[in-house]
């Protein structure tokens, strides 16, 4: 049986590291393939920070995949909740990539749903995708490398729930089943194991050239490991990069899940690494905190079950308003804000963010939205206060 393969490259300047790696992996002739570039370009961010892909990383790829014979290339992605993909795809590079290397950039988000039924899904029977993924054929997922405070990693199987199709993103945060299906493991994990099976790159190629630690995917810290990977096994590269990142494939459930359905190798020992001493680039990363924390001495969060873009919501919102929040405490003082689909009890009082917290909206102030983007719960807090 032949091992995937995997090429690591190490350097210091991402586009000739990326080249590197890549011409060092037997890529297929492109000719004729459609293709799709999937970076991770979802957020407003600005290179080199950690939290979205290098612009050079994807400049590279555009010139390795023409050299193997790819002459129709396109960049897409769909944003977060509340970021204008102009806006992203200006600030995270990729608007001047595009220009550059003449490649179309599209919003995936801005063309109609598509239904795919998932083989023997138990959590999920079928997601809903950009209609636009039916003109390609070849799929190139670039994620950052980067931990996750919800699902511990973030690399290439996990960048294609960017595909999913608008609000479908956030459906696999509120999924809910019982332990007879998901055997323990969160649901979030095992949506994502499920999506794989028909989201699954052709391509990976993981962005390590700056990653992020700790509270990832946004508000971590950039961690400098000055490494690519390539793979036409993206469970592989995946489990390769957490190796890298100090944790074994075993211990990220999605990557576990994802090697018991077939999807892909994570025994490092049945995976051809190159080059073999790979493991002297190892740079453990900061485990994502165990509990959610903010800079904000006399702000209380209640938080349970929330998803990464609840939280995201919540933090820009607390840095941009924090200081108009005085008439909104409670008698301790604090201001009490409550987050999460398993939220079941807060003082009276508490601002409740998210339609999450509705089945408790009447013990403080609701604010719906999935999430509300953080204006909006600053001018609704207002409208409440003005009605008395």
């Amino acid at each position: 049986m032949v091992k995937p393969l995997v090429i690591v490259a190490k350097g210091d300047d991402p586009y000739n590291t990326t080249k590197m790696a890549l011409k060092r992996f037997p890529l297929p002739d492109l000719k004729g393939k459609r293709i799709l570039i999937k970076p991770n370009a979802a957020r407003l961010a600005s290179p080199g920070e950690g939290i979205t892909t290098h612009p050079s990383v994807v400049s590279a790829t555009i010139d390795c995949l023409r050299e193997n014979g790819a002459k129709d290339i396109v960049i897409g992605e769909g944003c977060i909740f509340g970021v204008d993909a102009r806006d992203a795809f200006r600030m995270t590079g990729m608007e001047e990539i595009s220009e550059k290397k003449n490649v179309k950039l599209i919003d995936m988000d801005r063309f109609g749903p598509a239904e795919r039924a998932i083989p023997n899904g138990k959590l999920l029977k079928k997601v809903k995708v950009s209609s636009m993924l039916k003109d390609f054929d070849w799929i190139v997922s670039i994620p950052v490398m980067k931990t996750h405070m919800h699902t511990r990693v973030s690399l290439s199987i996990k960048n294609m729930k960017g595909l999913l199709w608008r609000r479908e993103k956030a459906k696999l945060h509120h999924l809910r089943s019982n332990k007879k299906i998901t055997r323990g493991y969160k649901e979030l994990d095992f949506g994502i194991a499920e999506m794989a099976a028909v989201l699954m790159p052709d391509l990976a190629v993981i962005d390590g050239t700056v990653g992020m630690e700790g509270m990832g995917p946004a508000y971590g810290k950039p961690k400098k490991m000055g490494i690519v990977l390539v793979s036409d096994s993206p469970v592989s590269a995946d489990a390769v990069a957490s190796r890298l990142m100090g944790f074994a494939p075993e211990e990220i459930p999605y990557l576990q899940l994802s090697a018991e359905k077939g999807l892909g190798e994570i025994q490092l020992q049945n995976i051809s690494v190159e080059p073999q001493d790979y493991l002297k680039w190892e740079d453990p990363f900061d485990l994502p905190p165990s509990k959610f924390s903010i800079p904000f001495p006399d702000v209380v969060v209640y938080d349970e079950g929330s998803c990464s873009a609840c939280l995201s919501t919540l933090l820009l919102f607390l840095q941009k308003y924090h200081q108009q929040l005085d008439d909104y405490r409670l008698a301790d003082k604090k201001v009490h804000i409550g987050i999460g689909k398993y939220l079941d009890s807060c003082p009276e009082g508490t601002i409740l963010i998210g339609n999450c917290t509705s089945n408790i909206k009447n013990r403080g102030i609701f604010i719906k939205g999935c999430p509300p983007i953080s204006s909006e719960i600053m001018r609704t807090l207002v409208l409440i206060k003005e009605r008395g």
